[in-house]
């Protein structure tokens, strides 16, 4: 990748008290709710790189001053932006350019600094940024400079002038643009044409033809004289105006302003007969080709562009094809978007996602997730459209597979936690190998609040293993001889029916929760009998007719609440579940599951008292489904501050029966 944005440090500018983003990637998509600071993370690269800003533009006003500063404008605050650039080492003109930004070697880094702070002269002998007089400051009292390097004496002209930057804001007119000769990229392709006099001259005088031709048509000339006439009468005989009609000027030099991008050979279909997200994308092209060419012309050492919200009227088939192609090819593209499209043909190491918090906006970058190559590239066929979301969501849950999709959800309705209000996923990863989706979501990564939730598979299996879930959790903890030394505990572990498996199995569980991974007994189905077994009876009813397997279920239901399990019963349940499709079984389970008094019914399972709250360890109790809502519960608190099942002094405020005693 030639050059490029590879770091970014703001202070006290809008939503960013101080925003740390470090290997910023070169293609970036930049993804976050409304209201972040999504566009003013690209403001603040203007003011540093954009040349079309004023020096006036860049002195800012109170409210471009972090909300949170205690001290704001009037005490003094001081607003820094620093934006470092990598990518150049092979590149003898940019060395050139940036040579007094250059500030590392191994591999060539330059910075860019802006600052915005009080003036010396209204700082007072013991440096406090106040005035004299002791009036407060206003915009007047500040200065601001952009310099390169270490040095604030080193201009940054010349390197705005060379490193091409061009951000097209969300709400833009590309239409209108395109039709403004000053402001269309046109412009700049047609003027660098080295067109031949002679023909331009030849043109132009077929064009005069042309327009003598159409004015002799009697009509065209009656409409003259209107205008004429009129027009006359309007502005009085000192000041009136000759109206002339015609369809091009006939000046040789003026002839290119005609030009026209027409979108068929027979020149008929022109930008207005386009639909708005064409011209959008027109217009990027054209934009694209003019900075190409003026790299190609050496005119700039780099072209960076930035793009809010591109997805704008754009279906998603197209956003996808587009932006997959641009993310990978051509000159540094910063991306602010909502789209799942774009974010599901993005590279994995492309994502910065931030995040509002009470100290301000933070980032996080997924430039250097650890995983392989490979992972990388399984990672980015993952998130398809479906599951792109994770990439935007407050947190995430993940789980194994498709009965998971259903069932977590239903749970959560249950408790009356809106996963949507708050931004919550539960994301399938299809399979057990949750490794890369960690990675992804973990520190190093988007940094985003996640749980894993899988299966126990404690019961030995057609592989000879057990305890198979506590070890695909052993292996997901964050330290690697941490993990060894519970693999090591796990092989040691008693029979399932032994009198201390359960005390023995349950610290080793407990350990991994600490970390966010949350391990069941055996599987969903069978673990969720201790709290839903009617529900599950319910369901399978609803969907098979057939006595003996609903007679197979119902024991199977009634074997997992028994102290001891007979193997036989619940491979029998399992079965009649799997026949009817463990997906389509656990949509109709969730149906039930929603409408569960679940606060009414975990007091019961656990023997809490209303005027007692639910914690933890009552959650604990619940046997085989404790799992589930502690990792529940984890999230609850992450992202809504509040428990999953609050403390309440009485079943419902509506009267209706609690379904505590089924």
């Amino acid at each position: 990748m030639g050059l490029h944005i590879s770091r970014i440090e703001i202070r006290n500018f809008r939503n960013f008290r101080h925003l740390v983003i470090d290997d910023f990637p070169a293609h970036a998509v930049i993804v976050g709710e409304n209201g972040v600071g999504k566009s003013n993370l690209l403001e603040a690269i203007r003011l540093v790189l954009d040349p079309a800003i004023s020096d006036a533009r860049r002195m800012l006003r109170e409210e471009d001053i972090w909300e949170g500063h205690p001290a704001g404008l009037a005490g003094g605050a001081e607003v820094t932006i620093v934006v470092e650039l990598r990518g150049f080492d092979d590149d003898a003109d940019a060395k050139s350019i940036l040579s007094s930004a250059t500030v590392d070697f191994d591999p060539y880094v330059a910075r860019l600094t802006y600052r915005f702070a009080p003036r010396t002269e209204v700082a007072t002998a013991d440096g406090s940024q106040v005035q004299p007089a002791g009036l407060p400051l206003t915009a007047k009292d500040y200065d601001v400079v952009v310099f390169a390097g270490d040095r604030e004496t080193n201009d940054v002209r010349a390197i705005r002038r060379e490193v091409a930057l061009r951000v097209l804001p969300a709400l833009r007119d590309a239409e209108g643009d395109l039709h403004n000769w000053r402001r269309s990229p046109m412009r700049d392709l047609l003027e660098r044409l080295p067109l031949d006099p002679a023909n331009l001259e030849a043109t132009a005088s077929a064009i005069a033809t042309a327009v003598d031709q159409l004015t002799k048509d009697a009509n065209v000339a009656k409409l003259e004289g209107h205008l004429t006439d009129r027009l006359g009468e309007m502005f009085g005989p000192r000041l009136a105006p000759q109206p002339t009609l015609g369809f091009a000027s006939s000046k040789p030099d003026e002839l290119i302003r005609a030009v026209r991008l027409f979108f068929d050979t027979a020149r008929r279909r022109s930008i207005s007969d386009t639909s708005l997200g064409s011209a959008n994308v027109i217009y990027l092209g054209l934009l694209l080709e003019a900075l190409s060419q003026q790299r190609l012309d050496e005119e700039s050492i780099a072209t960076l562009v930035a793009v809010e919200e591109p997805e704008a009227h754009l279906h998603v088939t197209l956003q996808r094809h587009l932006f997959g192609y641009l993310l990978r090819t051509g000159p540094s593209l910063i991306l602010t978007t909502h789209s799942p499209h774009i974010a599901a043909v993005a590279p994995v190491r492309s994502f910065i996602a931030l995040r509002a918090t009470e100290n301000g906006t933070t980032g996080a970058t997924t430039a250097a997730i650890p995983v392989s190559d490979k992972e990388a590239a399984d990672l980015e066929r993952y998130l398809d459209v479906s599951r792109a979301e994770v990439l935007f969501a407050s947190a995430v849950v993940l789980v194994e597979g498709l009965a998971e999709l259903y069932i977590l959800p239903a749970l959560a309705e249950a408790a009356a936690f809106d996963l949507d209000a708050y931004g919550t996923v539960v994301a399938s990863a299809h399979g057990t190998d949750f490794k890369p989706y960690r990675a992804l979501l973990g520190p190093k990564g988007l940094d985003t609040p996640h749980v894993v939730i899988t299966d126990g598979d404690a019961a030995l299996d057609k592989r000879g293993v057990r305890e198979a879930g506590l070890k695909r959790g052993a292996k997901l903890h964050p330290e690697g001889s941490r993990s060894k030394a519970l693999l090591d505990l796990i092989a040691l572990l008693p029979e399932t029916g032994a009198a201390d498996y359960r005390t023995t199995r349950a610290p080793l569980a407990s350990e991994l929760q600490g970390h966010g991974i949350y391990i069941g007994a055996q599987t969903l189905e069978t673990d969720l009998c201790s709290l839903f077994g009617e529900e599950i009876i319910q369901a399978f009813e609803e969907l098979n007719a057939n006595t003996t397997a609903r007679d197979d279920v119902s024991r199977g239901v009634a074997n997992e609440r028994n102290t001891t399990v007979d193997p036989e019963l619940r491979k029998k349940m399992l079965k009649r579940i799997g026949e009817l499709g463990k997906g389509r079984f656990a949509q109709r389970l969730a149906a039930h599951i929603a409408q569960v008094d679940l606060q009414g019914r975990i007091r019961a399972a656990t023997q809490t008292p209303w005027n007692l709250p639910l914690d933890e360890q009552a959650l604990r109790h619940l046997g085989t489904a404790s799992y589930i809502f502690l990792a529940m519960e984890r999230i609850s608190l992450a992202v809504r501050g509040t428990s999953l099942l609050p403390a309440t002094t009485a079943p419902h405020a509506s009267g209706q029966a609690s379904d505590a005693g089924q």
